[in-house]
């Protein structure tokens, strides 16, 4: 389990604390509420999505993990498929922090 590759993970609804997928987190280290720009939220229901959007931004919420912790919350969010694992910069604590988020795939009906 050491020398495991960490990650900086950007999350705006189900994984967040006090929400029903934020067990899959398991002893990540919170680094408190947070923001990414150039995205905008939607409802889809059962839960939110993000979508490029210039000028806008989604608050949410920043969390250390390992690569174990991303591999559940890959397979939490249908990764490839349903969303996308995305690198993006994450605004917490006055700090800007290189990391990832899972942006929902817009699929064209044709």
């Amino acid at each position: 389990m050491k020398n495991q590759k960490k990650y900086i993970l950007f999350v705006y609804g189900t994984l967040m604390k006090n929400k029903r997928a934020h067990d899959l987190l398991g002893n990540s280290k919170s680094l408190g509420d947070a923001f990414i720009k150039g995205y905008k939220k939607i409802d889809m229901f059962y839960y939110p999505g993000i979508v490029v959007c210039e000028n806008e931004k989604v608050e949410g919420e920043a969390y250390i993990i390992d690569e174990e912790t991303k591999r559940k919350v890959d397979v939490y969010e249908g990764e490839g498929y349903l969303f996308k694992c995305v690198d993006v910069d994450i605004y917490v604590n006055q700090e800007v922090l290189k990391g990832i988020v899972y942006e929902y795939i817009v699929h064209d009906e044709k």
